[in-house]
């Protein structure tokens, strides 16, 4: 036990520290499952990729890690909770629309709330994402004001929580939510309630592959992509899905799912998101089993501790956005996170982006500390701890501009 004890201290000291000198082993070095055989071209690994292992690892990822949604069996309705309001303090247009979903066993409806810039001509790109604990708000939360000390956003006033949408919304980009516990609470109760409940009889258990609750949020989270594709200010083809922690980890199994998020993006995501389970570091898979254990399918809960007999890991979860731009952060003080867990998922992921002519994360760049790195794959650590911050937003947004309008920052 103390051996455990010790291990687990040394990895929040040592978990979070990326060198420019460091070496990266081979993902067959490191242990880890590989996407192909090596010493294929690129145009025949693509190839392959597209017509059978794409297929495979996202099956495995379905059977063994986040369960399978249903493909069928509902309908979908729209209705406009509230047309149009002006928001002057955030020089922003307020939509609120619902999507009500019909099966033979009940409706459940998700609110979609959509900020649109005033002044806009044409339709915007929207960051869509996912919010928790704080749906009696008027405006989401979506991430601290305050930024590394070097960025000129430093001097925001902590009391205003609107800084950052103001912030998305001046870039010229929309923003839209929804309440993760309209989709399923966040709740171990046996499925019973939230999307679950119009697909599942209450009185049969889960098979071990049904979907769990990050597998819902993200079913949810394409739903509410149905509804801004309904939406002719919004250009649905520009939808960029994001997450931070546990929404973070749906947003990257949404983006894997629905290829018409065009960017996906992870913050601080971890164990089960953008982390490299077999490092067990930070938080571990027995942990989050024990902890969440309707996160994921009943499946999963056989791997902790023997996280290297799974066919797959988190660096094959982020090369299924491929060839999508999809970008993974970190926070130094987030031990929990293991941020050098993420950066090789990311760098990892990479090898897929280059079946497709596409630079990633370049095999000699190390990420310094507050400073975005890579293209297609882009990835950042900043000081600070587990959040999402205004200079992460900062990130995602000149991002979103070199892939989505062509502007360099």
């Amino acid at each position: 036990m103390w051996l455990r004890l010790i291990a687990f201290l040394m990895s929040f000291i040592v978990s979070g520290s990326i060198h420019a000198q460091d070496t990266i082993p081979s993902m067959a070095e490191a242990g880890l499952p590989v996407f192909l055989p090596a010493g294929l071209s690129n145009e025949r690994s693509r190839q392959i990729w597209e017509s059978t292992r794409r297929e495979q690892v996202l099956a495995a990822f379905e059977t063994y890690v986040y369960g399978k949604a249903p493909e069928g069996g509902y309908t979908l309705g729209f209705d406009r909770i509230e047309s149009s309001s002006r928001q002057p303090k955030l020089n922003a247009e307020r939509r609120r629309m619902v999507v009500n979903i019909q099966t033979e066993r009940g409706m459940a409806s998700i609110k979609v709330t959509l900020f649109l810039p005033l002044e806009h001509s044409g339709s915007v790109p929207v960051f869509l994402g996912m919010h928790l604990f704080d749906s009696s708000r008027e405006l989401p939360v979506i991430g601290q004001p305050w930024a590394h000390p070097t960025d000129s956003t430093s001097t925001l006033s902590l009391e205003d929580p609107s800084v950052v949408l103001r912030m998305i919304l001046n870039r010229g980009y929309g923003f839209a939510t929804i309440d993760a516990n309209d989709v399923d609470p966040d709740e171990h109760d046996g499925f019973k309630n939230g999307v679950h409940a119009l697909f599942h009889d209450e009185t049969q258990r889960h098979a071990p592959d049904d979907w769990g609750t990050l597998a819902a949020w993200a079913w949810g989270l394409s739903r509410a992509l149905d509804a801004l594709e309904r939406e002719e200010d919004v250009d649905a083809s520009k939808v960029a899905v994001i997450g931070h922690s546990r929404m973070g980890k749906a947003a990257l199994w949404a983006g894997a799912l629905d290829s018409r998020f065009a960017m996906v993006i992870s913050n601080d995501s971890g164990c089960g998101g953008a982390a490299i389970s077999r490092r067990q570091t930070g938080e571990t898979v027995a942990h989050i089993n024990r902890v969440f254990p309707h996160w994921f399918c009943g499946h999963f809960h056989a791997f902790g501790d023997r996280e290297q007999a799974l066919s797959v890991d988190q660096h094959m979860l982020i090369a299924l956005a491929a060839p999508r731009p999809v970008y993974v952060a970190s926070a130094e003080e987030d031990a929990w996170a293991d941020p050098r867990g993420e950066f090789l998922s990311a760098f990892y992921a990479s090898e897929v982006y280059r079946y497709y002519g596409l630079s990633g994360l370049h095999p000699d760049e190390r990420p310094l500390m507050n400073q975005s790195i890579g293209d297609r794959v882009g990835y950042h650590i900043r000081s600070g701890r587990h959040d999402i911050t205004a200079f992460d937003w900062k990130c995602y947004l000149d991002f979103a501009d070199r892939h989505f309008l062509g502007k360099q920052p």
